[in-house]
């Protein structure tokens, strides 16, 4: 498969973790930067407050990275060859993916995507209508300070967008039918403002690694408490025997002193720490 050229605004902002700089989280809010926090290549660095930034966990992973995941070998050569200081303010902002223009900017697509199984009852700003959509397609909520559906409706929030694709595959984890599937931008802010002022039981289903536990107690669980909850199923231990050692090696010393403000995970921490691995549902598609 042919790797994915970064953009301009990427290729700044990986040079510059390749000199040591910091990155405000709202510069790390893309695909490819999600996945470097997942893979461990990306780590928090400094907390001020709500926000955090982020850093190259060293210098000999970023570069292994880079050469493994977009076939660059040597960074500055790479971003010289590509981009000109000509066709810095011409090309490079029309070519620019919109998911990588994040750096400070406000991204006129606020929202999340939604999707159901069963039909579901919802309102924006007072109008009603129905949930029930073609396996495949989503709806995009945008006006999602005014949407709201009924009490009784579990959400799930699903990390991984692939697993947000193939959803109707994992119905069987979920305790009922009338489900609202929720999936957001990487280190969006909205969903979590949404689930503190619907009162909605939630459900966060992620990866089992160190890195989903800790976005997960950081971005929902300091929200809205008890209220959510870390999906735990019950062949977990079968689960992460067969999961990633590579992924836990890099994440471990990274996250292993991030304190577990929601107990209830104590166990599926203990249990990723005595197997020395982690696990995600997209491994075993892949």
């Amino acid at each position: 498969m042919k790797k994915q050229k970064p953009t301009q605004g990427a290729l700044k902002r990986l040079l510059a973790l390749y000199n040591g700089k910091e990155l405000t989280q709202s510069e790390t809010q893309t695909r490819l930067f999600d996945k470097m926090k997942r893979e461990g290549v990306l780590v928090p660095a400094t907390q001020h407050g709500s926000r955090t930034t982020y850093k190259a966990v060293e210098l000999n992973r970023l570069k292994q990275y880079l050469s493994e995941e977009l076939s660059i070998q040597d960074l500055q050569s790479f971003h010289d060859f590509q981009y000109s200081e000509e066709e810095k303010q011409t090309l490079a902002e029309v070519v620019e993916s919109p998911t990588e223009q994040r750096s400070g900017k406000t991204s006129p697509m606020e929202g999340f995507l939604v999707t159901s199984v069963e039909p579901i009852e919802a309102q924006v700003g007072g109008m009603h209508f129905t949930i029930d959509l073609t396996p495949g397609t989503y709806l995009y909520i945008y006006e999602y300070k005014m949407f709201s559906v009924p009490r009784d409706i579990l959400i799930v929030g699903v990390e991984n967008a692939q697993v947000f694709h193939r959803i109707r595959s994992y119905l069987n984890l979920f305790p009922q039918k009338k489900i609202l599937f929720v999936h957001r931008h990487p280190q969006g802010s909205e969903l979590a403002r949404w689930l503190k002022a619907v009162g909605n039981q939630y459900i966060h289903f992620a990866d089992f690694d160190l890195t989903s536990i800790y976005t997960f107690q950081h971005d929902i669980f300091s929200r809205i408490g008890e209220r959510a909850s870390f999906l735990v199923p019950g062949n977990i231990r079968e689960l992460i025997a067969r999961g990633s050692r590579r992924r836990y090696d890099a994440q471990q010393s990274l996250y292993r002193n991030v304190p577990i403000t929601d107990l209830r995970l104590k166990p599926l921490v203990n249990l990723i720490e005595s197997h020395h691995r982690c696990y995600s549902p997209v491994d075993e598609e892949q």
